[in-house]
């Protein structure tokens, strides 16, 4: 986890603050943050050009920090990229939020390639 400098981003959604003693980044605290978005605040850079530069951040004793790929695997463990998936949606008072991190989406994409595999490319036809 890296502390996210704030005079160069704003705060787009604002989560709930970590109450735990311990770092959420921890093996034994990572259950706790299993499918659970509350505690995901949305940071924008100030020269974003769209929502999809928007990025996740926790925020720990007022302080925020960025999230690790197995932290986002562990709030985001839910969704599942469908045919047709959007990553964008509409939160009220909000505007327009990606679904999931871009690094995420990337991940399981990369990931949902390697087991949608066409059965006709392994076989031979003679």
């Amino acid at each position: 986890m890296k502390v996210v400098q704030m005079q160069n981003v704003t705060v787009v959604k604002n989560g709930l603050e970590w109450p735990f003693t311990k770092l959420p980044s921890g093996k034994d605290m990572i259950h706790r943050l299993e499918r659970n978005e509350s505690y995901v605040s949305w940071l924008s850079p100030v020269d974003a050009q769209s929502a999809d530069d928007m990025f996740p951040a926790i925020r720990v004793c007022d302080v925020y920090y960025t999230l690790s790929l197995r932290m986002m695997k562990a709030i985001w463990r839910h969704v599942r990229l469908r045919k047709g998936f959007v990553n964008m949606q509409v939160v009220p008072y909000v505007g327009k939020l990606p679904r999931i991190p871009r690094s995420l989406l990337e991940e399981k994409m990369r990931t949902q390639d390697r087991f949608n595999v066409s059965g006709l490319r392994f076989f031979r036809f003679v």
